[in-house]
């Protein structure tokens, strides 16, 4: 793998694109010594619970190296920020209802009755 690009920024960490010769996936660094550590372990449990679902990522590692704790899944795409910039930073009404459906749908998935 070879780092590309920087994709984003992330609450806890910092989202990276990653890529070898026919393959795309997105990495997650998160520095040990941060305040949540954890984080991207509870979003690997998170992504473990809701696979095979659509829009769902497969995880393809997850561990430590060096001083960071390392999440590496499938790159599903551009990031909803890549889609509000190329919307000039305004979303519709119409797209924002389907956001929040689609939320709602995923949300719902792994609550229990």
């Amino acid at each position: 793998y070879r780092v590309d690009r920087k994709i984003g920024v992330g609450g806890f960490g910092l989202p990276m694109h990653r890529s070898r010769i026919g393959e795309e996936v997105a990495l997650k660094l998160i520095y040990i010594g941060s305040d949540y550590p954890q984080v991207l372990r509870v979003e690997k449990e998170t992504y473990d619970t809701l696979s095979g679902g659509v829009g769902i990522p497969r995880v393809r590692w997850y561990g430590q190296e060096c001083d960071f704790y390392v999440l590496v899944h499938d790159l599903l795409g551009p990031s909803l920020e890549d889609l509000f910039n190329y919307c000039g930073r305004t979303f519709s009404l119409k797209t924002i209802l389907l956001l929040a459906e689609r939320h709602k749908d995923v949300g719902g998935r792994h609550q229990t009755t």
